[in-house]
């Protein structure tokens, strides 16, 4: 190729214009028309031709010669119509130069800049011909036909792009403009895209309508959504990320409002109930608290006391295998986060129907157990109950009433004394505060620790643990199949320093060991009793409306509604459930504690160290109980 030369050559899918400076054998060094100079391979060129000039003459002559050659190679171009050509050659069935093509659309005698403006035509639409070796074959009808379809669509597509990038544009910067027909497909794509991340199903399609309107970082689509109103300023996208609904179906709320009306129901443990309507029965939960599941009762007997503890019999309104207890065993538990709660079962039962509401006759599974003065348990019962509640107290109601109920102080002793013989046996009591966070209607955020062993918070907690032990232990010694929770010892001996630093006790809680669901009964280390379950919670938790059933069927003298391998399937189901509530929960507190956070940046907060790792240190913000890692200085 000779100096001097006119060259065509590709950049970023374009065709320009470049003088030939020098000739390199494989490589020749260009100016080209936008004032560059570039070394390019041959490979890269697709057209060469003599030129008047030298390469002696001003750099800017050059450069505006390479210009005019340009305009003109372009507007030629422009006179072209491919599928003329191609309708003229189709049928020969042969292959041409691109000076033939010129030839044959021009005539003879053709100039470099028609040969050159005919081979841009024939790389910017391939619809007509194909390129080979240096050679153009027209296509077949056939293919021309779908070239043409999916030329159109790409066309379709690119209006699309455009509509969508000018709209997202808009929608940044809170301007006002016509909705395009297909904003509902675009709103899931972005979606998609804030939920999920480069792991989204359209990732790909939604990165090219954000960067077509200059707008792609990755806090722009759930930003935009915000902007559109779809999503709030505080969306929890785990819900989505995990498959949790927080709604019910249609068929759930229909069972649902068929039983909160008492006509509709018919108990089947009827004939068994003890009624329970005269005793003097309280409820003692915290000032949020809307599924009263759990109440207490305490009376003087020879001996002793007999504490009663009833627990929700929601296992006489819900059945196995219907609408309501497949939805409850989906979901497995109700979640509470700082800024919303999602029960197990619709709030017409689990707030109203089946709530222990003060004053409202409700059917429970009574626990009964006479104590002596040291707390040891003399003889228990379980049976299927009536009540009603005389008394709803908060746990702070509970606390100020302790120095003038005699009632309460008596409960207060003698589940100390529970706990004592708990400990005694091996039991640890990690009286860590629980985080409580709090989000006002203007959106202002407090955190607080409440305080776990506040007097009452003891005595309910000690009373359900009794009921729990008790359930297993009947269960246990009637053969009956159950899930058990147990606790392995911990896997490093613990920090028993008295009186306890927050710092021993965190360092503790991750010395335990997990506790395990299982089909046997085995000891509980943390509670240092010998076998253990759950049946307090059976509003908001499916495992304990289980154990209900399985004592109900044994109190009856029926067979439990369950064996083992079914238990073991219900296991299976349940783990995946559980599993996606604890990190819903896990989340959304981070959520809540770094945007608590973000209000405080340039303020000091106390911090405990409790681990040094290799370049860094892992801190307990000990004010609200978040773990954190800060680079070693």
């Amino acid at each position: 190729m000779e100096v001097g030369h006119i060259i065509e050559f590709f950049e970023e899918r374009r065709i320009y214009c470049g003088f030939c400076l020098e000739d390199r054998g494989d490589r020749v060094r260009l100016l080209t028309e936008n004032n560059r100079e570039m070394t390019l391979t041959r490979q890269r060129l697709i057209h060469s031709a003599p030129s008047s000039l030298s390469p002696q003459v001003p750099r800017q002559q050059l450069l505006e010669y390479l210009k005019t050659v340009a305009q003109r190679r372009e507007a030629l171009k422009q006179e072209i119509r491919l599928e003329e050509l191609w309708e003229l050659i189709v049928d020969d069935q042969e292959t041409f130069t691109v000076t033939q093509l010129a030839e044959t659309w021009f005539g003879r005698a053709v100039t470099p800049d028609q040969v050159a403006a005919l081979g841009r035509a024939l790389y910017e639409d391939r619809c007509f011909f194909k390129y080979k070796g240096g050679l153009w074959t027209p296509h077949a009808v056939e293919t021309v036909e779908k070239l043409r379809e999916k030329h159109r669509r790409e066309q379709e597509r690119q209006q699309e792009l455009q509509t969508a990038a000018a709209w997202l544009k808009a929608a940044w910067e809170g301007r006002e403009i016509t909705d395009p027909v297909w904003r509902e497909r675009l709103i899931e794509v972005l979606k998609n895209m804030a939920i999920f991340g480069p792991e989204a199903s359209q990732y790909a399609l939604g990165k090219e309508y954000l960067e077509r309107a200059k707008l792609f970082k990755p806090e722009t689509p759930f930003q935009l959504l915000v902007n559109l109103g779809v999503f709030q300023e505080d969306e929890n996208l785990d819900l989505y990320r995990l498959g949790i609904s927080p709604d019910f179906p249609p068929p759930a709320q229909s069972a649902a409002l068929a039983l909160s009306r008492a006509a509709d129901f018919t108990d089947p443990y009827a004939n068994r109930r003890l009624d329970l309507t005269e005793a003097d029965i309280i409820t003692i939960d915290g000032e949020q608290t809307r599924d009263f599941d759990d109440a207490l009762n305490l009376q003087r007997v020879p001996g002793g006391w007999r504490l009663g503890v009833h627990i929700a019999d929601v296992s006489a309104y819900v059945r196995p295998g219907e609408v309501l207890d497949g939805l409850a065993q989906e979901r497995g538990t109700s979640i509470y986060l700082p800024d919303r709660r999602i029960p197990m079962l619709p709030e017409i039962l689990s707030e109203q129907t089946l709530s222990l509401l003060a004053a409202e006759p409700r059917q429970t599974l009574s626990f009964f157990a006479t104590l002596n003065e040291a707390g040891e348990v003399m003889e228990w019962s379980i049976e299927p109950g009536r009540i009603k509640v005389r008394r709803q107290l908060t746990y702070q109601q509970a606390d100020q009433l302790l120095a003038e109920d005699d009632t309460l102080q008596a409960l207060k002793r003698l589940c100390t004394r529970r706990r004592e013989r708990r400990l005694a046996h091996g039991g640890i009591d990690l009286q860590i505060p629980d985080v409580v966070v709090s989000i006002d209607s203007e959106g202002q955020i407090s955190v607080q620790l409440e305080d776990s062993v506040t007097p009452s918070r003891q005595m309910v907690s000690e009373a359900m643990v009794l009921a729990n032990w008790l359930a297993a232990q009947f269960l246990a010694e009637h053969g009956v199949p159950a899930i058990y929770r147990s606790q392995p010892p911990p896997r490093e001996e613990l920090d028993r320093q008295e009186p306890p630093t927050l710092l021993q006790l965190w360092r503790n809680r991750r010395r335990l060991s997990r506790v395990v669901l299982d089909l046997e009964p085995q000891p509980h280390w943390g509670l240092g009793l010998p076998v253990y379950t759950t049946i307090s919670s059976p509003i908001r938790r499916y495992l304990d409306l289980i154990i209900h059933r399985q004592i109900h069927a044994t109190l009856n003298g029926h067979l439990a509604p369950y064996s083992r391998e079914q238990l073991d399937g219900v296991l299976t189901l349940l783990d995946p459930a559980l599993r996606r509530a604890g990190q819903l929960k896990t989340r959304r507190l981070r959520y809540w504690l770094l945007k608590y956070l973000s209000t405080r940046v340039g303020k000091k907060m106390p911090a405990l160290v409790t681990e040094r790792l290799a370049n860094r240190y892992r801190l307990l913000l000990s004010e609200i109980l978040l773990e954190v890692e800060l680079p070693a200085p």
